[in-house]
């Protein structure tokens, strides 16, 4: 009898420990989420990169899926995402203004190409517009407007230079850095980059959020995308 009991038990301590895991998983990722979420940022954004056949794809999608809901999630936890402005806006409209200043930004930009007869290119392959509409713009954002502004407004505010002229130093600091790491940019190109590095900065200072910036910078990647094509 106690060797039946003994049994019982000895089989069922693996379900127990399955049953754990998603647990241990979620536990893990609240208390580290700075750590946590960089690393599944460029895990989602490779995947999404390379994702070219559509089983790969399928499961780029699904990785982008939960790294949107862990980093709405995350938003502000812990001081170090809120020291590179990773929580929800001041006001919660934000988030509005971000997509439509994302759709409006982009249809600028469509205006300046066709009125200068530049190429955005043509249709963008699945893969690549999911990059470019999640992940991609979260990772650029949390690197211009999240930690280079972060350091640059600092140390002007170290340097004795008011709070508002850091903010408009560090914009546009940060943007002329954001069109320069697009080195395939120049001329028309390089400066529209250069506006629309602005516009973001502005989203990340009016909203205090580089969330709020990342969501206007996915749709105007988006809308770009799909305008372009016309």
């Amino acid at each position: 009898m106690s060797g039946h009991v003994a049994k019982q038990r000895v089989d069922s301590e693996p379900d127990g420990a399955l049953a754990r895991f998603p647990r241990l998983v979620n536990d893990t990722v609240t208390a580290n989420p700075e750590l946590f979420l960089p690393v599944f940022l460029l895990l989602v954004w490779q995947a999404s990169a390379i994702s070219v056949k559509p089983t790969t794809l399928g499961l780029a999608l699904i990785l982008t899926f939960v790294l949107l809901i862990c980093a709405y999630r995350v938003l502000g936890t812990t001081p170090w995402l809120r020291r590179l402005g990773w929580v929800a806006p001041r006001v919660k409209g934000f988030w509005l203004y971000g997509v439509v200043a994302g759709g409006v930004a982009s249809v600028a930009v469509w205006g300046i190409a066709r009125l200068f007869h530049l190429s955005l290119g043509g249709v963008p392959r699945p893969n690549v517009l999911l990059l470019a509409s999640s992940s991609g713009p979260i990772l650029e954002e949390m690197l211009f407007r999240g930690l280079l502004f972060w350091v640059i407004f600092e140390l002007l505010l170290r340097r004795g230079v008011s709070k508002s002229a850091a903010s408009v130093t560090t914009v546009l600091l940060t943007a002329v850095c954001f069109a320069l790491a697009h080195t395939d940019r120049i001329g028309i190109r390089f400066a529209a980059t250069i506006l629309t590095g602005i516009a973001f900065g502005w989203m990340r200072v009016q909203s205090g959020s580089t969330a709020a910036a990342a969501a206007m910078h996915a749709v105007y990647n988006f809308v770009l995308s799909c305008i372009s094509t016309f």
